[in-house]
C-alpha cells in the first residue's frame, strides 16, 4: 500500500510555547495594593489607572502588608501553621523581591503577632525602611523591631496596655493607649528602647475610641488621630510629643458637632480604612455615612474632602457604592481609590468627585498605596 503524502500547507509555521517570566515594572504612584482579610489567594496588586492587575504576592489570611519605601521589598507581616488551620504556628516576616515576586528570605518571630485585620499600624515600617514594627498579643501587648537590613529581630518592646506603631522617622514609634493617651518609645541606633513616656490624657477610649487606621506621616511624624465621632485629633509625635487642639468633622462641614449618644442621628465616619491623607495638599479623604454613635463599621456613602489646615469641608462627593475602605495617591494628579462592600474597586476624581470607573476583578477591603 502506497505511503501517504503528507499535505502541503502554506502560511506561518506555529511555533512552540516558550516559558518565560514576566518583571513588574517599577514603583510608580498610581500603584494600588488590595486584598481580602480572610483569603489566602494573597494581596493584589493593580495599576491604579486601568485597575488591571499586574502581579500577585503571596500572603497567609489576616496578614499585613508593609512597602519599603525605597520600593525594593514587599514584606508581609504573616502567621502559619504546618497544617493549615492547626499544627506548628509560624509567624514570619517574609521578605519579597518587589521586581520579580520571589521570596527572598523569612524573618521567624519570637511571639505570636496578633491575628486581625489586616492593619497598616499592626505591621509598619521605619522612614527609611531600616525597621518593621510588628505588634504582638501573647496574651499581653508587646512590639516586636525587626531590623531589616540586617534580616533579623532587634528587640521587644512590651508596651501593657497599648497597641499599634506609629512611626517616627528612624528613631522610635507611638502606640495608642486605653487609659487614652499615647505611649513614645525611643529606639537606639541598634533599634533597642530607650525609656518610654506617656502623654497626658487626650481622648476617652471607653466612650469615644480613635480608629486604628489613624494616619502618620513616617518622615515627619505628623499625625492625624480620628474618632468614632468625627473628632480630629492632630499630634506631633516624637520623643518629645505635642497635642493639637482637635476639631470635629461635622463642624467643618458646617453641622453640629456630633454627640456620644446612642439615639443622635448625625454624618459619622464608617468602614474599615475610613481616612485617607493627601500630604502634599493637606487633605483628608473620610468615608461618612448618617448614624448613630457607635456605628463605626457601617460603610460610607460619601467622602468628605477635608483641608487639614483650614478645618473646612471642600467637597462631598457622593459614592455611587458604599465603601468601606478609601486610599488615595500621592502624586500631583492623583486617584481617589474606594473599595465597596462587595469588594470591589471604584476610583473618582478627587477634585470634581466624578467616578471613573470600577474594576472587573474583586479587590479586597483593604488597601495600600506607595508613599503611605
Amino acid at each position: 500500500m502506497p505511503a501517504l503524502a503528507l499535505a502541503q500547507t502554506s502560511g506561518p509555521v506555529p511555533q512552540a510555547e516558550q516559558l518565560d517570566v514576566g518583571t513588574l515594572g517599577p514603583s510608580y504612584p498610581h500603584r494600588l495594593f488590595a486584598m481580602n482579610a480572610d483569603s489566602d489567594v494573597g494581596i493584589k496588586i493593580l495599576n491604579g489607572d486601568s485597575l488591571q492587575i499586574e502581579g500577585l504576592i503571596p500572603a497567609a489570611s489576616l496578614s499585613a502588608l508593609a512597602l519599603d519605601p525605597k520600593g525594593r521589598y514587599f514584606y508581609v507581616c504573616e502567621s502559619i501553621w504546618s497544617h493549615g488551620n492547626r499544627g506548628t504556628r509560624d509567624d514570619l516576616v517574609s521578605v519579597y523581591d518587589s521586581r520579580t515576586l520571589n521570596l527572598l528570605t523569612e524573618i521567624r518571630l519570637p511571639l505570636q503577632r496578633v491575628l486581625t485585620d489586616p492593619l497598616v499600624h499592626e505591621c509598619d515600617i521605619s522612614a527609611s525602611g531600616k525597621y518593621a514594627y510588628v505588634y504582638n498579643m501573647q496574651p499581653a501587648s508587646s512590639m516586636t523591631v525587626v531590623n531589616l537590613e540586617q534580616r533579623s529581630v532587634a528587640s521587644t518592646v512590651e508596651l501593657p496596655g497599648c497597641a499599634l506603631a506609629f512611626p517616627w522617622g528612624d528613631d522610635g514609634f507611638s502606640a495608642l493607649c486605653g487609659d487614652g493617651t499615647i505611649a513614645n518609645v525611643p529606639l537606639s541606633a541598634t533599634g533597642n528602647a530607650g525609656t518610654i513616656t506617656h502623654t497626658a490624657k487626650f481622648f476617652n477610649a471607653d466612650t469615644d475610641p480613635l480608629f486604628a487606621e489613624s494616619l502618620v506621616d513616617r518622615d515627619t511624624g505628623r499625625a492625624i488621630f480620628i474618632s468614632y465621632t468625627g473628632m480630629i485629633y492632630p499630634a506631633q509625635l516624637g520623643e518629645r510629643p505635642s497635642l493639637d487642639k482637635p476639631w470635629s468633622l461635622q463642624a467643618a462641614a458646617g453641622f453640629a458637632v456630633a454627640s456620644t449618644s446612642m439615639h443622635e442621628l448625625a454624618w459619622r465616619p464608617g468602614g474599615l480604612n475610613v481616612i485617607a491623607w493627601h500630604k502634599a495638599n493637606h487633605r483628608l479623604y473620610v468615608l461618612m455615612h448618617p448614624g448613630t454613635h457607635f456605628t463605626q463599621r457601617v460603610p460610607g456613602i460619601e467622602v468628605w474632602v477635608v483641608d487639614a489646615q483650614s478645618h473646612k469641608v471642600l467637597n462631598r462627593i457622593q459614592l455611587s457604592e458604599p465603601a468601606n475602605t478609601v486610599a488615595i495617591s500621592q502624586d500631583e494628579h492623583p486617584v481617589l481609590y474606594t473599595l465597596t462592600s462587595d469588594s470591589g474597586i471604584v476610583t473618582y476624581d478627587p477634585d470634581s468627585g466624578e467616578r471613573r470607573m470600577k474594576a472587573a476583578t474583586r479587590g479586597g477591603s483593604f488597601a495600600w498605596v506607595p508613599g503611605f
